[in-house]
Order: structure tokens, then sequence, then C-alpha cells
């Protein structure tokens, strides 16, 4: 995916995505509440999803994902990171 792109390019898309995934670590740190990792924890749970997402996008063979598909399957891997990880952690908290 960051085969045709220059190292100032790479390092804007990686800066934007930290700053990105540190606003909506925030929001979901509101809407999980005690669920949650807090704003931090989220938003490196969230930058994890999405870096395993991209991954898992380069897996696939090439044609089977569009093109202008690779952010929002990146972005939906994040979510589902995050999403799975507060179900565990909800099963193993004590009631």
């Amino acid at each position: 995916m960051f085969a045709g792109l220059s190292s100032d390019m790479i390092l804007y898309f990686v800066a934007l995505s930290i700053a990105a995934s540190f606003f909506v670590g925030n929001a979901m740190d509101s809407v999980l509440g005690a669920l949650g990792f807090g704003p931090l924890g989220n938003m490196l749970v969230l930058l994890a999803g999405f870096i395993i997402g991209l991954n898992l996008v380069d897996v696939i063979p090439f044609g089977h994902v569009p093109s202008a598909m690779i952010i929002p399957v990146a972005i939906a891997a994040a979510f589902t990171v995050l999403f799975l990880l507060a179900i565990i952690k909800r099963m193993v908290r004590p009631t």
C-alpha cells in the first residue's frame, strides 16, 4: 500500500492516523465508559487494530478488495478489535 508514497507522505499518513485514533479513542471512552480502556488505551487499541486491518487487506489477493475500500476495511477492523476487547474485558470482570 505504501510502495508509491514518498517518505514525507508516509509520515503524514502515520501522524494523521495517530491524531484520528486519539480523537476517536476519546469519543469511544465517553461511549464505553467503564468498559473502555481510557482515552489513551482506546487510542492504542484502535491504532493497533487499524494496522492489523491494513496488513490483513494486504494479505488478501489483489482485486478482492477495491482500492477505495482499503481504508474503510482497516477502520472496521480497528472497531472490531476494540469491540472484541471490550467484550473480553466485560466477561473477565467480576460482577
